[in-house]
């Protein structure tokens, strides 16, 4: 903000029009860091609030508090302490505080508790991926093993010749763990060059600005941790069962008869597929999810509106000529005032309790949201009304006026609310004219809560444009915005943009996901197609004669394909349940979401079988349409 307003000059002393109307100086610039949910621009008096109205020092006024405890002091016990506080001190209130550690503020408190702080981070979409990169070293890892054990044949008389030199079953392990951890060794290396190539690509596409610390002693036992398990994992069945073998048995062949347990290896290729499945299923519901939120009827309109805040008091008289001069505009629908909250598209003012009325249960201390806006609001956003009236000019009382919504009327209990009187906190009598439907002023993540909205004014505008001249209208409206001769240039908004930034993190999820299943069904298809094609060189000769006694083309095509198509359906089987669980615990997190539908493990396992049986066909099309004089020359 210092270089955006004062360019290369010493911002220390210079003034500002803060945004609610006051002239302030900047005593200070502070270096902002990237990893904190602090995120602000401007830090002002908290005591400019009350010249505003703002109650302070009352029990109801939200205000987030930081406290430094000793050394020492046991944080549960305090926390027990101040529960209680605000029930000791309001009466017929039941809220409650609590202590957050300031460390698990960003990734463990999202929606936790319900004056959390706005822009934190998930845990749960740290784990997914974490989960998600298990999955796919372990798919790697299934292949790296069955293609070991496979391949065993090739290095059977190795293995022999040295047994037979004297090498005994510790020195053959070590051999084959040692040639697998040098290997995955090898890959690691690739893998970090590759991560500083690709790094800002993906900081790109998730938004976040990860880097890799490569002075951390953390960071390089992460590195020799995977290397470990994952070396370990893939090379120790081929090590164990191949310094088993007896010499002779090498020496002679007879493990190119049976190289490896096949029902081992048949459970790989059950497990790999399995996670594979699991992945596709979770892709899939993820973008239903999305879509049904997206085409979700909000109960508002929000196409078409732009927004813009003019750098001035709310109480500014200027701002009513402003909102006059782009409502003569012909291609201007409707403009209205409202309090906006950049945390929230619909500029909820967040929650209040207090509140009293007639046939309240004592103790019912219900928390309602807020919104202050002028007459226009209900006119610009397209809300249905379903009693009463809205607010108008013609009415001289509307000062202590209030509409609710449906989810409100519901809690206090009112049959007939029109004409019902509501108490405040500070003791103000409101008076109910209207009662509007019920829309979605938060994100679909919450369900509707009741609201409260009241006459008030704002410096920021909200336009309803028609949809053909946005453009036009756009550049109209700067010009009107800078015959006003504000201090700060125009900085225009739209609504729909907002309400993408609602859903970005699970957009970009899913985008993730989707990325990460297609990945593991490519793995998954490489280890597939090696096996296939060994099996399938194995049975050469069993083909050959096969087709010499009679046996068609596409019988063979079936006998070779079966065995896998059989595998990827039991994975099938065993991915479903686990998916369904995993999706319905995720889902759990939205107010509003879809029913999981059967169609969707139908398609991903139709997705499934389709890919494996276009990985194993080909193989087994060639073995299957060989002349068998081929396979039985040499016999």
């Amino acid at each position: 903000m210092a270089h955006k307003y004062f360019g290369d000059e010493d911002a220390l002393g210079k003034t500002l029009l803060e945004s609610l109307g006051y002239l302030v100086t900047v005593t200070g610039v502070v270096k902002k860091p990237h990893n904190s949910h602090l995120l602000y621009d401007f830090l002002v008096p908290i005591e400019l609030l009350t010249e505003r109205g703002a109650p302070l020092n009352d029990w109801h006024f939200l205000c987030y508090n930081y406290i430094e405890l000793k050394k020492g002091t046991n944080s549960k016990l305090f926390n027990n302490k101040i529960q209680d506080f605000i029930k000791k001190n309001t009466r017929g209130s039941n809220a409650e505080i609590f202590l957050q550690n300031i460390k698990k503020i960003h990734l463990f408190s999202s929606g936790k508790y319900t004056f959390d702080i706005s822009g934190n981070g998930d845990i749960t979409f740290v784990r997914i991926m974490s989960l998600i990169a298990v999955f796919i070293l372990l798919i790697a890892c299934i292949n790296f093993m069955n293609l070991s054990i496979v391949q065993s044949a090739m290095r059977s008389k190795e293995i022999g010749v040295r047994k037979v030199a004297g090498a005994n079953n510790r020195k053959i392990i070590v051999q084959f763990l040692g040639e697998s951890l040098l290997l995955v060794f090898v890959a690691n290396a690739i893998a970090v060059i590759f991560v500083e190539l690709l790094l800002p690509g993906f900081n790109n596409f998730t938004g976040k600005q990860l880097a890799v610390n490569f002075q951390s002693a953390g960071f390089y036992i992460g590195l020799i941790t995977i290397v470990l398990f994952c070396g370990l994992l893939a090379g120790s069945y081929p090590a164990f069962y191949l310094s088993s073998l007896k010499p002779l048995d090498t020496i002679m062949g007879i493990i190119n008869k049976n190289p490896g347990n096949a029902k081992f290896r048949r459970v790989l290729v059950i497990l790999q597929f399995s996670l594979s499945v699991i992945l596709i299923i979770c892709t899939l519901i993820v973008g239903n999810q999305l879509s049904y939120m997206q085409k979700m009827n909000l109960g508002f309109n929000k196409e078409n509106i732009g927004y813009f805040m003019f750098p001035t008091a709310p109480w500014d008289p200027k701002l009513k000529t402003l909102k006059k001069e782009l409502s003569n505009n012909p291609d201007i629908l409707s403009v209205t005032n409202v309090f906006y909250n950049y945390e929230n598209p619909l500029n909820n003012e967040g929650k209040s309790g207090g509140f009293n009325w007639t046939g309240k249960k004592e103790g019912n201390d219900v928390l309602f949201y807020n919104i202050s806006a002028d007459e226009d609001y209900a006119k610009t956003f397209h809300l249905e009304l379903k009693k009463g009236r809205y607010f108008s000019s013609e009415f001289s009382t509307e000062n202590t006026a209030i509409v609710i919504n449906e989810q409100a009327v519901k809690i206090m209990g009112f049959k007939d609310p029109i004409g019902e009187i509501v108490t405040t906190p500070q003791g103000s009598k409101l008076n109910i004219i209207g009662v509007v439907k019920d829309f979605h002023f938060q994100s679909l993540h919450n369900k509707i809560e009741p609201l409260i909205m009241r006459l008030g004014g704002s410096n920021t505008l909200f336009i309803k444009m028609k949809p053909d001249r946005i453009t036009s209208i756009v550049e109209s409206i700067r010009k009107t915005y800078n015959s006003f001769k504000p201090d700060i240039p125009l900085d225009f908004h739209f609504l729909d943009d907002d309400f993408d930034n609602l859903y970005r993190t699970e957009q970009r999820i899913s985008k993730i996901v989707g990325s990460f299943s297609f990945l593991a069904i490519i793995i998954s298809c490489l280890g597939l197609i090696g096996l296939s094609s060994f099996m399938t060189v194995r049975r050469t000769k069993e083909i050959g004669i096969r087709k010499l006694n009679g046996a068609k083309t596409i019988e063979i095509f079936s006998l070779l394909s079966r065995e896998y198509i059989i595998l990827v359906m039991i994975s099938i089987i065993i991915a479903c349940p686990i998916a369904w669980y995993a999706m319905n615990k995720w889902l759990q997190n939205f107010a509003y979401r879809i029913n999981v539908s059967v169609w969707v493990f139908a398609l991903a396992g139709a997705i499934a079988l389709l890919i494996a049986f276009l990985t194993v066909s080909w193989q087994s099309y060639r073995a299957a349409s060989k002349n068998p004089v081929e396979a039985l020359r040499y016999e």
